[in-house]
């Protein structure tokens, strides 16, 4: 929809890769997913097979090698096809990094071949029920006992989290810091799916109802003392690493999500007809769609120089915040315009119709990775460091 300058003729040709990859191995079965409420553990290893996991692992741990630009192509691909029930960006850009970039090298063995793979499922788990996005206030504890690690407490939200293999968990450190009485940091733990302590439910949701979502409970779970992840008190300083990078993905999905929902209104209203001819022709209907593409074409814009930026190991968190915020504010701007422009049959249940699943999936997006109203606060918080 947009003039991009961001790929290179291998990227091009990737993209057709996992077009057919998923028109053929996906979109068949996504709609008997969606009554599951989740994909079957088999399409990840076919998704590995295919090369669609883990493109910026390096080959020795199981992965491409490729950089970030063959993500952005595997994220876009599936977001312009709304399969909510593969979102391999989960295990891909964020799950495997923390492994690759904070793991030990019998960690890094041990897991990322299988995430690479898709023999092994991952997730991350951070929201919990009392604090939602405020990392501020996990109380998820992680106690020392011998050899042990000792996980008390919940969370919830948790993308990939019943049909997971390995869970990151975020959990604070045991004790008080230094006499002070202040809580300690955080510690990132690694949590096998067969850990004593640890018991899944699954989550029905509205919205994106084919990715498996669990709420997570650890009582007195153990795990060895050699699953900490990175260097003990330090898991919040990781988390703020990280999540410019996360919010960067979401950012790069609800942007591809978004020109799809577009193109698709626009050849709505054109071929809808009414007594002085199509919705199209009328001119609030144009200004209306005027300005959601323009806002739609700053944001490719800005996104792309956001992945340049990362690219270049630059990627401010404060820009990955505004890019998350604008991408996904426009998607659901563009979602409930679509339901509104298609009259009653946006609401049908029958037919090929998405229209009310859009803005429902499009709501998802705006919480996931942070709130907008957390991204605002986090933008706004910062703009004291521009003067």
């Amino acid at each position: 929809m947009f003039k991009r300058t961001l790929f290179e003729a291998d990227h091009e040709t990737l993209r057709h890769q996992i077009a057919d990859f998923l028109e053929t191995q996906v979109v068949p079965d996504h709609p008997q997913w969606v009554a599951d409420r989740q994909a079957p553990r088999a399409i990840w290893q076919q998704a590995g097979a295919a090369g669609l996991l883990c493109r910026t692992i390096p080959t020795d741990c199981g992965g491409h090698g490729g950089d970030f630009r063959d993500s952005v192509v595997i994220i876009e691909e599936i977001a312009k096809r709304r399969l909510c029930g593969l979102l391999t960006f989960l295990q891909s850009d964020i799950v495997a990094p923390y492994l690759h970039r904070l793991g030990n090298e019998v960690q890094r063995q041990e897991y990322l071949p299988g995430l690479c793979s898709g023999r092994r499922i991952g997730a991350i788990a951070l929201t919990e029920p009392q604090g939602g996005s405020d990392l501020h206030a996990l109380s998820c504890a992680a106690e020392q006992d011998g050899d042990e690690i000792v996980l008390t407490g919940e969370k919830t939200h948790i993308s990939n989290g019943s049909q997971a293999d390995l869970i990151i968990v975020a959990a604070r450190k045991g004790g008080t810091d230094g006499g002070t009485g202040q809580p300690t940091g955080f510690d990132m733990v690694l949590v096998d799916a067969d850990a004593p302590g640890l018991t899944r439910s699954r989550i029905n949701k509205t919205g994106m109802p084919a990715l498996d979502t669990s709420h997570l409970r650890f009582d007195g779970c153990r795990v060895p003392q050699g699953n900490l992840l990175g260097a003990s008190g330090m898991g919040f300083f990781y988390l703020v690493s990280f999540l410019s990078i996360e919010r960067l993905v979401l950012a790069v999905y609800a942007q591809a999500m978004t020109e799809t929902l577009l193109q698709e209104t626009v050849k709505l209203c054109s071929t809808r007809q009414t007594g002085q001819g199509t919705t199209l022709d009328y001119q609030a209907t144009q200004f209306r769609l005027a300005d959601l593409y323009g806002e739609a074409m700053a944001n490719r814009s800005f996104v792309d120089s956001c992945i340049t930026d990362h690219l270049a190991g630059r990627l401010d968190n404060r820009n990955a915040c505004i890019a998350k915020l604008r991408s996904t504010e426009t998607l659901a701007a563009i979602a409930a315009a679509k339901l509104q422009l298609s009259g009653a049959r946006g609401y049908c249940t029958e037919g090929p119709d998405t229209a009310t699943q859009d803005v429902l999936d499009s709501a998802i997006q705006t919480i996931w990775g942070g709130s907008s109203e957390v991204m605002r606060n986090v933008v706004g918080s910062s703009l004291a460091n521009i003067l």
